[in-house]
């Protein structure tokens, strides 16, 4: 009774809020400029990339797995990392000095010496409450912080980071299309012309990239089988805004173009082969790094799955392969890792 009692308030709160919501102004088609910056490797045609997500809790789980990303990468080499959104909880700061910075991402991942890119997330656009999605405020403090600390790597909310000819990652930013509240920028809105407008980003640089592999990340998965569920359904919210069929048509136009999509928001680890209406594209959530629970609750078939324990995943890039690695923390910080697929191409 109670469960029901509160998804009918809900539902008569976003209703309201759908109805009043500030039109905050701010930059809406400058943030559609989507630059490309250009990384260094340490070998032009070996790559290393440890993914997380969801790490930034502050906890002992976070420190747990910053600790072991230390001890992989020492053992087994990583040139670059790439945090999938939700780098601070509840909500991301409001202000480039905040000591959060230091405290979640400098003093855990600083010594790793290594540039991360970086997502943002629903809990880094906050506005009422931690994790509703509806201010890109925060996001845009975390761009800021880009221009003070070169190991943040996040010009814009969206953007193209290219290491030499032999990856391309396309970072987007999903927290407008399946925010739990209605974006205080009425523009940026799913189905508006902030979501057109990245959609169409997408799509051509996908498109036109002749990198050797394409990586898409962003927050929210296009699958999953843990609490959130599939792009299109999330939660089984009441809300079409709010179910991220947004997210799914944003990620359709790189199916078939991109080798690999990386999110979070599902804390866990899941890889899935390519899908029927996602043909081509690999498919992999990594949102274990900070937060863990929940257990299998979808159906969809799966090549790796990992649900209630912390961990990250590890890419090995080659020009003719992509490795993935699942590494996952267990009792005592002790780390297993398990090859998980093997992408090849021919020459």
């Amino acid at each position: 009774m109670w469960k029901d009692l509160w998804r009918v308030m809900g539902v008569l709160l976003v209703g309201g809020l759908m109805a009043c919501a500030p039109a905050v102004s701010g930059p809406s088609q400058a943030a559609l400029a989507a630059p490309r910056v250009a990384l260094e490797a340490g070998h032009p045609e070996r790559l290393r990339l440890v993914v997380m997500g969801d790490q930034g809790t502050g906890t002992e789980t976070q420190w747990q797995v910053a600790r072991a990303m230390a001890a992989v990468c020492a053992a087994q080499g990583c040139d670059l990392g790439a945090a999938l959104g939700d780098n601070f909880y509840p909500a991301g700061p409001r202000e480039v000095t905040s000591p959060l910075f230091r405290e979640r991402f400098e003093v855990p991942y600083g010594p790793l010496g290594i540039p991360f890119i970086m997502v943002p997330g629903n809990h880094d656009e906050s506005w009422l409450w931690g994790g509703d999605g509806a201010s890109p405020r925060g996001a845009e403090v975390q761009v800021a912080y880009s221009r003070v600390n070169p190991q943040w790597v996040m010009p814009a909310r969206q953007y193209q980071a290219s290491v030499s000819g032999l990856l391309d990652l396309f970072v987007v930013d999903t927290a407008p299309l399946a925010a739990y509240l209605p974006s205080v920028r009425p523009q940026e809105r799913p189905g508006g012309p902030w979501d057109a407008a990245q959609r169409a980003w997408l799509a051509q640089a996908v498109n036109q990239s002749a990198a050797r592999w394409r990586l898409v990340l962003g927050h929210h998965p296009l699958y999953s089988n843990g609490k959130h569920g599939d792009a299109g359904a999330y939660d089984h919210l009441p809300f079409t805004f709010q179910r991220g069929g947004a997210v799914q048509a944003l990620y359709a136009v790189a199916c078939g173009q991109a080798d690999l999509l990386l999110s979070g928001h599902d804390h866990a680890l899941q890889l899935f082969a390519p899908q029927p209406d996602c043909p081509g594209t690999w498919t992999a959530v990594s949102g274990a790094a900070g937060e863990v629970g929940g257990e299998r609750r979808g159906r969809r078939p799966a090549a790796f799955e990992v649900y209630g324990q912390p961990g990250f995943l590890w890419l090995e890039i080659t020009p003719q392969t992509l490795t993935l690695w699942a590494y996952v923390v267990g009792e005592g910080g002790a780390v297993t890792g398990t090859e998980i697929a093997r992408l090849s191409k021919g020459s």
